[in-house]
């Protein structure tokens, strides 16, 4: 990645994801995408931070874009947290079948306090690489329209 500045990270509260979806192809994937995009968000206003993105992919209802980044100072670093509804096979047909306790993991529900949140749409995809692609980049536009305030300073798409 060309923008030595933008790293990301991955965290994976659904067990057995990896058995039915090409994580590391989707994050490679994620990462073009987020490239892309970052000429068109006033990244120079972070002022020489580092800005992380980090997916988690869990068993919730909605997708969501945590409202405020997450910052550490001691590394100067601003952490953007997006959590991504994995679908089991009731909710869409391409979602992953439960294990023996009925669930494909621990239920937390989103919080449209903390988050914005965007409906799953499970059933406008085909399979589940496509369906978490376009859902991370679904929450990554939302939060770069929306914007994030850095120290005074709104983080967010620009008009060209």
């Amino acid at each position: 990645m060309k923008y030595k500045q933008v790293g990301f990270s991955m965290g994976i509260a659904v067990p057995r994801l990896g058995n039915f979806a090409d994580i590391s192809s989707i994050k490679k994937e994620i990462a073009t995408y987020v490239e892309s995009i970052l000429p068109k968000i006033n990244i120079e206003d972070l002022s020489g931070w580092k800005l992380t993105f980090h997916t988690t992919y869990a068993c919730t209802d909605f997708i969501g874009v945590y409202k405020k980044f997450l910052r550490y100072p001691s590394d100067r670093e601003y952490v953007i947290s997006i959590a991504i509804a994995i679908p089991d096979n009731t909710q869409a047909p391409y979602g992953i079948p439960p294990r023996r306790d009925g669930t494909i993991g621990s239920f937390r529900p989103a919080r449209s306090n903390r988050s914005h949140l965007l409906d799953p749409e499970y059933d406008k995809y085909d399979n589940l690489d496509q369906y978490i692609l376009a859902a991370a980049i679904k929450a990554i536009d939302l939060g770069f329209t929306k914007g994030f305030t850095c120290y005074g300073k709104k983080i967010k798409f620009q008009d060209l």
